[in-house]
C-alpha cells in the first residue's frame, strides 16, 4: 500500500548519472520509482552518451531528464544536485539497484542521528543478470568513523548512502577532477572531517558487477585513492597523520591481492587491528 506523503515529510533527491548503462539504466530508475517513501524526485543527468537516455527512457514518467556534454560522473552528480529540490540526497549508478525500503530506512537514521550528516547501509552484490552473488555485508559499528575511512571504505558505493543536503554543500559538492575513481571516496572523508557518519544494517543496494564497472581497475583505484589520501593528510591532526603511512600499505595490500602466505598474514593482521576500532559490546549484539 502506497503512503500519503504529508506535510512534515522531507522530499529525498534520487539522483542517477547516466553513460551508456542503456542495458540496466531502466531497472535502475524503476527501482527508484518502487520506493515505499512517498516523497522522493528522480533526476537522471545524461553525461553525453551515445544512446541518449530519452529514448530508452521514453515509457517512463515522473522523472526529471537532464543531458549535457560528457564531463564525467562527478560533474553528471553535481548537475542533478544543483536541479534538486530536496532536504536529502541519494546518488544512484545506473547499474545498480535500491532496494523498496532503502529511503525509508536511510531516513529514519538519520533522524535518529541529527549530528550525522550521511547514513550508510549494507550492499548485496549481484551479477548482470540480477542474480545475487553474494548476500549482503553488514559494516560494523565503529569507535571513529573518519579514522575507518582513511584505512579503507565499507561504503561500496554511492548508492549505499544518503546525505544531508547542508553537509554535502559544507563538504564542496563532488569533487570534478576525480571524473570516476574515487569521487567518492573523496567525498566521503570530506564529509568525514566536517560531519559524523552514522551505519545501519538495512540493506539498500543491489550492487551490480560487470565488465563495465569503472572500479574494475584495481590499478587505476589505487593511484586514485592515495592521491586522495596525499590531499587529505594536510587537513588532518598529528594524531591523524601519523595513521596515514599505516592507510596507505593497508590500501596497497587490499588492491594488490597475491596467493603467498606472507600476504594471507598479513590480512590476519589487518583483521585484527581493525576489530580494535570495533565498540566491544558490538560482538555482543549491543548496537550502536
Amino acid at each position: 500500500m502506497t503512503k500519503t506523503p504529508t506535510t512534515s515529510s522531507p522530499l529525498v533527491s534520487i539522483i542517477i548519472p547516466y553513460y551508456n548503462q542503456r542495458a540496466f539504466v531502466e531497472e535502475t530508475v524503476c527501482s527508484a520509482k518502487r520506493q515505499t517513501y512517498p516523497r522522493i524526485e528522480i533526476i537522471v543527468v545524461d553525461d553525453g552518451s551515445e544512446v541518449p537516455a530519452e529514448g530508452v527512457l521514453k515509457d517512463l514518467r515522473g522523472i526529471q531528464l537532464l543531458r549535457t556534454e560528457n564531463r564525467g560522473v562527478s560533474a553528471a552528480r553535481n548537475l542533478g544536485f544543483e536541479r534538486s529540490s530536496g532536504e536529502y540526497l541519494i546518488f544512484l549508478d545506473a547499474d545498480d539497484v535500491l532496494e523498496s525500503g532503502a529511503v525509508e530506512a536511510q531516513l529514519k537514521v538519520l533522524k535518529a542521528h541529527p549530528d550525522a550528516g550521511l547514513g550508510f547501509g549494507s550492499v548485496r552484490l549481484i551479477d548482470e543478470m540480477g542474480e545475487q552473488v553474494s548476500p549482503p555485508h553488514v559494516c560494523r559499528p565503529r569507535k571513529d568513523y573518519f579514522r575507518m575511512l582513511l584505512e579503507g571504505n565499507p561504503i561500496w558505493t554511492p548508492g549505499a548512502t544518503m546525505i544531508r543536503k547542508k553537509t554535502f554543500v559544507e563538504a564542496g559538492l563532488f569533487n570534478e577532477s576525480f571524473s570516476s575513481i574515487g569521487e567518492d571516496y573523496d567525498l566521503y572523508l570530506r564529509i568525514g572531517r566536517r560531519s559524523s557518519l552514522v551505519r545501519h544494517t538495512f540493506c539498500v543496494l543491489a550492487y551490480r558487477k560487470h565488465d563495465g564497472n569503472a572500479s574494475a581497475t584495481q590499478e587505476r583505484l589505487l593511484e586514485g585513492t592515495l592521491a586522495i589520501l596525499d590531499g587529505v593528510e594536510p587537513s588532518l591532526t598529528d594524531f591523524e597523520r601519523k595513521r596515514i603511512p599505516y592507510a596507505r600499505r593497508r590500501w596497497i595490500h587490499q588492491f594488490r591481492p597475491t596467493q603467498t602466505v606472507g600476504y594471507r598474514a598479513w590480512n590476519l593482521y589487518y583483521r585484527f587491528r581493525s576489530m580494535l576500532s570495533v565498540p566491544i559490546g558490538s560482538y555482543f549484539g549491543l548496537e550502536y
